[in-house]
């Protein structure tokens, strides 16, 4: 009977887990547990609060400027990603990558502004400023321009690539131009360099 009843409550707190952890339900949740008895996914890692987009836009060789359109890093989500993924690799790499460059603008901003007051405002975020020139020489640059290269279609000139930081993201879907955004890098504008027999199409 003592088994019975110890499996039993085991297995309400794992239910009670997985809902404190689902973000409609989980704060209301939160809320009621006084003794913090219901663990957290995050507890022992700094949780994701935003999720980054890439974006990227190309110069056409016939001098044309497309609008900026999401890269979709790990293709479309589907309903049973929740049980197989296997595009999630390459979307934790690109987590990774736009992280590092998140964090790099913040060093150099902090930077800057210690070394000349007055400088190193909010409005600059990247694109023909000294931050955008340091960080060009970085892995996570050089990897997410490579990346954007090698998947550029034969009549990309030269491509450009913006960090989009959006909130509940990966929850609600895919990024849409219309809904809230906060551009945390714009990357300058560089010639795209093929391998022998062009590149592949979009």
């Amino acid at each position: 009977m003592l088994t019975w009843l110890v499996g039993a409550l085991l297995a309400c707190w794992l239910l009670v887990t997985v809902l404190r952890n689902i973000p409609a339900v989980g704060p209301a949740i939160a809320r009621r547990d006084a003794a913090r008895m219901i663990p957290s996914w995050a507890l022992f890692a700094k949780p994701q609060t935003v999720d980054m987009v890439l974006l990227r836009r190309d110069l056409l060789r016939d001098g044309t400027l497309t609008c900026w359109r999401e890269v979709e890093v790990a293709g479309p989500r589907r309903w049973y990603n929740f049980i197989w993924n296997p595009g999630l690799s390459a979307r934790r790499a690109f987590l990774y990558l736009a992280n590092e460059i998140a964090a790099a603008v913040v060093r150099e901003r902090r930077a800057d502004r210690q070394s000349t007051p007055g400088r190193g405002t909010a409005t600059e975020r990247g694109q023909g400023t000294a931050t955008a020139l340091t960080i060009m020489t970085t892995t996570a640059y050089l990897a997410i321009l490579k990346y954007l290269s090698e998947r550029s279609h034969a009549a990309v000139a030269a491509t450009q690539f913006m960090i989009m930081a959006v909130e509940d993201q990966a929850i609600t879907g895919r990024y849409t131009a219309a809904g809230p955004g906060n551009i945390r890098f714009v990357s300058e504008l560089h010639r795209v360099r093929r391998r022998w027999g062009g590149g592949p199409g979009q």
